[in-house]
């Protein structure tokens, strides 16, 4: 038999793969339109099913030929998204509204959203990790506007509105930022490295001085480019 007409047939998904499949989903459909609870009330009964993207089987829904995908890499993890009963049925039944390419989004974006909530996400590009920067540069930035010190203002309302402000929405954005820049140090280029290192600094000096008092700790100030970071291409 030719190689290219090799048949896939189905391999069960190990104990392990499942593990991980139900780590990966959080316990919820993996499909970001539903993102349905995948058990009902207090009984411990899923209705979860692990729905192969490129098919279990040859000839099933979103095949590949067994050159381009062997049978062990469809029982992969990464080949298979966790969704409610009815949102398999839906993409089986629709493989052309749900290809390839939007049922691994669909993983990613799951995976991302868990990482956003319960840890510090890793992401794939870095127009992703520039949108998560920004926002928090961007609050960061507003707080520092409206309460910063101002050289015409000395004024004990500002100072303590500041420190209050600093503490509870700046010091904890900048650890976050810290997180987001170790964990996808790959992602940025070169001269954003050293930025990034300046940007540690900062936020060490800047915790010393508003949270444990210590007015005589460095006072580097937010390093030049700081604000772009992540900005274009690598």
């Amino acid at each position: 038999m030719a190689r290219d007409s090799k048949k896939c047939e189905r391999l069960p998904l190990s104990t392990p793969t499942k593990r991980r499949l139900w780590s990966e989903s959080g316990g919820y459909c993996q499909n970001p339109a539903c993102g349905k609870f995948l058990f009902e009330g207090d009984a411990d009964i899923d209705f979860a099913e692990m729905a192969h993207i490129v098919a279990a089987t040859s000839g099933g829904p979103r095949d590949l030929k067994a050159t381009e995908l062997s049978e062990e890499m469809r029982a992969h993890h990464t080949n298979v998204a966790v969704l409610c009963a009815n949102c398999h049925t839906v993409v089986d039944k629709d493989p052309d509204s749900h290809p390839i390419s939007t049922m691994h989004e669909w993983k990613a974006r799951h995976q991302q959203g868990l990482q956003l909530a319960f840890g510090t996400p890793e992401f794939e590009s870095r127009r992703q990790a520039r949108d998560f920067v920004e926002a928090l540069l961007a609050q960061n930035r507003t707080v520092f506007n409206l309460y910063g010190p101002r050289e015409d203002d000395f004024s004990e309302e500002r100072a303590a509105q500041w420190q209050r402000h600093a503490v509870q929405t700046v010091v904890p954005n900048n650890a976050a930022i810290q997180r987001v820049l170790t964990q996808n140090r790959r992602l940025l280029r070169p001269d954003e490295r050293g930025i990034a290192d300046l940007f540690n600094i900062h936020v060490t000096a800047f915790e010393a001085r508003h949270i444990l008092g210590d007015r005589g700790a460095g006072s580097l100030t937010f390093p030049e480019g700081m604000d772009a970071i992540f900005e274009g291409d690598g």
